[in-house]
């Protein structure tokens, strides 16, 4: 193993830029996962990234000015776009892992888009490096 797409997930779930948060929400849920790459409808192309986090944030900001009764509605209204990452760090397939290992420290992010010609490959997490960690140490 000495590249990203020797640990990434190649068949990554992302969602698209007119698909609305309320989407996105049902598919964290029942996935279980914390984040989301983003396409383009057109084109397929990658830009953006939308966390579980900042689905949160975003939640709490409409719950605070509008109550917990005005949540689902204005999350189906309110598209991916207008509170997606589109500053988001990204990694071609063949980013050696070390390279890879030291932005997750130096980005402070917890995942890392794996890009090439603008079209998403994969996703690497933070939880990845840590399996990959234990596979190396077991015996």
């Amino acid at each position: 193993m000495k590249t990203v797409s020797d640990i990434m997930i190649s068949h990554v779930l992302c969602v698209k830029l007119s698909d609305t948060i309320h989407q996105a929400r049902m598919v964290f849920k029942e996935k279980g996962i914390r984040h989301l790459p983003v396409v383009d409808d057109e084109s397929g192309c990658f830009v953006g990234l939308l966390t579980q986090r900042s689905l949160l944030n975003h939640a709490f900001n409409i719950v605070e000015k509008f109550g917990l009764s005005g949540l689902e509605k204005r999350e189906q209204r309110t598209r991916v776009k207008d509170i997606m990452s589109t500053d988001c760090t990204t990694v071609d397939p063949g980013a050696g892992l070390m390279n890879v290992g030291e932005l997750f420290i130096t980005k402070k992010v917890s995942c890392l888009p794996v890009v090439e010609d603008m079209q998403l490959k994969g996703i690497v997490t933070s939880v990845d490096f840590v399996k990959l960690a234990l596979h190396l140490l077991k015996p």
